[in-house]
């Protein structure tokens, strides 16, 4: 859901010709972001405990991790 906003954040600032408009969104959404995520991931970690934090250690925040196995 997040990286959807962050994608469309910056789609809004490269298409409005308006550039204080247009970038005022991904300052906005940017603030918001950067408070609110660390508060989610501790009641997150609080509610489901061990079981999330393995979660963490095996994801990322935004965007999955893209893992190449090779057969060699």
């Amino acid at each position: 859901m997040y990286a959807s906003i962050w994608v469309w954040c910056l789609a809004q600032g490269l298409l409005l010709e308006n550039w204080l408009a247009g970038w005022y969104a991904l300052l906005a959404f940017a603030l918001m972001y950067f408070v609110r995520t660390p508060r989610e991931e501790q009641m997150m970690c609080e509610y489901f405990g061990q079981e999330y934090r393995d979660y963490m250690r095996r994801t990322r925040r935004l965007f999955p991790r893209i893992r190449v196995h090779s057969d060699a």
